[in-house]
């Protein structure tokens, strides 16, 4: 694999660990009040069809070669999207002002 291929791969593989976290939290906030084994299946589903989507991206990215290397930059994409989203959440709160 050339050069060019794996920093397309670190590339890829870093925004999806941000896309991976923005649709964890919507997953969480959707499932948040249901019950403990609708969590269970809905998270297994959820898990299965995002490493399935990854998978087929690498494949059409670089013909499926996935090495671990790939993975870790998936999770510091996923760290990254985590800390970034605290700080627009602190940066973007609205104070409300009080009626008289």
């Amino acid at each position: 694999m050339n050069y060019k291929l794996q920093l397309i791969s670190f590339l890829v593989s870093f925004i999806y660990g941000i896309f991976f976290y923005c649709t964890s939290l919507l997953n969480y906030k959707m499932i948040k009040n249901h019950s403990i084994i609708i969590k269970y299946i809905i998270t297994f589903v959820y898990i299965l069809n995002i490493s399935l989507i990854y998978i087929l991206i690498m494949y059409k990215v670089n013909f499926g070669i996935i090495h671990i290397y790939f993975i870790i930059v998936l999770f510091l994409g996923f760290y990254f999207g985590s800390v970034y989203c605290k700080k627009l959440r602190k940066f973007c709160k609205v104070k409300k002002k009080k009626l008289k």
